[in-house]
């Protein structure tokens, strides 16, 4: 067969005609799947809340009463304090970096009076005033309380509320920051201790508009508005009353946690419960933000006249209380 160079040319010609539109095809094609993975993200973008930190939204219980809770985003701090400084616990205060991974509301002032009679029905408090925090309360007692609230909780929060972890707790008390309060000022200079305190008076002048403690709050508890809130809005993160947590307490519960760890826990299991921010009779020394206590469940049934003693009983303890936190879904955008 002869050689025809145009018959060449022409099939040539034809070749690229359909290299060109199968290339624009393919052009056409992704362009639809690119709109289309577009379209689906726009929506499932949609479907996520936007939550920024400090921002404030407001728990309504019945008959009117409100708990304002506070969101706070995850981070990275250093917990525990320092080696050199005053009044730490040696061993139970070993400094560690720690990330919360995840956002988490928080209660702007512990469960206050009005807020528990409105769930519970009762007050067990010993010092009687609406607005203050509930108090003369176990662990248990915090646990009923919660128990109760979640409906509420999950309907206008999506989430289900439960005690802090020391974690957060100690996360949310510094308020970003890293020194022995979150306001100006050292447990040397703040505290009633030491041998020149009878002539050299201690400088109230910036805790006590932070804090309830022994120099301020008359032996008793106050009301949170007495007080500033901390760089992250929360009230009465140290004083008025101590604070309980989830966790289990173990005084060398921080030797156990590895540096940058995330979202650690306490002991899987123990005898006494993590307390954590001084209350209105302790000293200035006692509510350093990395201070750690627990509870003392012997001692603190000792009045209970039932045998056997009952875990609900805890009438001797006037300073202690909770707040509420409800950690975030995975659908929310923390901020």
């Amino acid at each position: 067969m002869a050689f025809n160079k145009e018959d060449c040319v022409s099939q040539g010609v034809k070749c690229l005609k359909r290299v060109k539109w199968i290339l624009l095809g393919l052009v056409i094609v992704g362009s639809i799947i690119g709109i289309w993975i577009w379209f689906l993200f726009q929506r499932a973008e949609s479907n996520i809340v936007q939550i920024r930190h400090g921002e404030r939204k407001i728990l309504q219980l019945r008959g009117g009463v409100t708990m304002t809770m506070i969101y706070v985003a995850p981070g990275s701090f250093m917990m525990g304090s320092p080696s050199a400084e005053i009044g730490r616990d040696e061993d139970g205060e070993t400094q560690h970096r720690v990330t919360l991974t995840k956002g988490f509301w928080l209660g702007e002032t512990e469960v206050t009076q009005a807020q528990w009679y409105n769930v519970m029905g009762n007050n067990p408090s010993i010092y009687k005033d609406p607005l203050r925090p509930v108090n003369n309360i176990s662990w248990f007692d915090c646990q009923k309380f919660i128990a109760r609230v979640n409906e509420v909780v999950r309907q206008q929060f999506g989430c289900v509320a439960r005690l802090p972890f020391e974690a957060e707790w100690e996360y949310a008390a510094r308020g970003g920051t890293s020194t022995p309060y979150f306001f100006e000022g050292s447990p040397k200079k703040l505290s009633n201790d030491g041998f020149l305190k009878g002539i050299f008076k201690p400088d109230t002048t910036g805790i006590n508009t932070y804090a309830v403690y022994m120099n301020n709050s008359s032996n008793r508890t106050q009301e949170p508005g007495k007080v500033k809130a901390n760089p992250f809005g929360l009230k009465n993160m140290l004083g008025n009353v101590m604070e309980y947590c989830e966790d289990w307490y173990a005084e060398d519960a921080y030797a156990s946690i590895q540096d940058g760890q995330l979202d650690p826990k306490g002991p899987a299991e123990g005898t006494e419960r993590v307390v954590r921010g001084g209350h209105y009779n302790d000293d200035a020394s006692q509510l350093r933000t990395a201070a750690r206590s627990h509870t003392e469940h012997d001692e603190w049934l000792r009045t209970d006249p039932q045998n056997p003693k009952s875990i609900w009983w805890y009438s001797d303890v006037k300073g202690i209380g909770f707040r509420v936190v409800c950690e975030v879904p995975e659908t929310i955008n923390n901020k």
